[in-house]
């Protein structure tokens, strides 16, 4: 049994994604800029992930014994003629990191990526000194692919980001 399952996130996960969208801590290890979020923008926010979209695909990641949501996980930016979309994550909550949690969640949307979406590519953004993050990704079958030098602004100074990726054929991916 996965030590994780994955489910569509609802409007009843605003305070947890609330409370992590506005935690600076996280942010650290991630591509993304970290902005104080009201929650007035944060209900707007995951009513939108809520929605069906056809060209993203917004879930939370919950505990299997608990069923406590710990952290999202997404596809974006689908692309139905390129059969590829990117591939985000994070777990929110502290106590549930290095567990093994991150690494079934991208199992579990890459599987269902190319066995159930027949998507052909997924590739994702790791900062280039989050090794933690790129040892689990190619535990997952991800390889890097490429460097964006100098592309994200993060702590007072402009950090390399590593394109990973992972195709439904590479024999890692099943």
């Amino acid at each position: 049994m996965e030590p994780v399952f994955l489910r569509a996130l609802e409007l009843d996960d605003l305070e947890r994604t609330h409370k992590w969208h506005n935690d600076p801590d996280l942010y650290s290890s991630l591509t993304g800029t970290f902005r104080y979020v009201s929650m007035s923008a944060e209900r707007k926010w995951i009513e939108k992930k809520a929605e069906f979209n056809n060209c993203e695909i917004s879930l939370a990641i919950c505990e299997s014994k608990t069923k406590r949501h710990i952290g999202n996980i997404y596809l974006r930016e689908i692309s139905w003629i390129d059969r590829r979309a990117g591939l985000a994550i994070f777990i929110g909550e502290k106590d549930a990191r290095s567990k093994g949690y991150g690494q079934s969640a991208v199992k579990q949307l890459v599987r269902y990526a190319f066995d159930e979406l027949n998507l052909q590519k997924i590739s994702l953004p790791v900062l280039v000194d989050n090794k933690v993050a790129q040892h689990i990704y190619e535990k997952c079958g991800f390889t890097t692919e490429g460097t964006l030098k100098r592309h994200v602004y993060k702590n007072g100074q402009f950090k390399d980001v590593l394109v990973m990726g992972i195709c439904a054929d590479d024999s890692s991916s099943k």
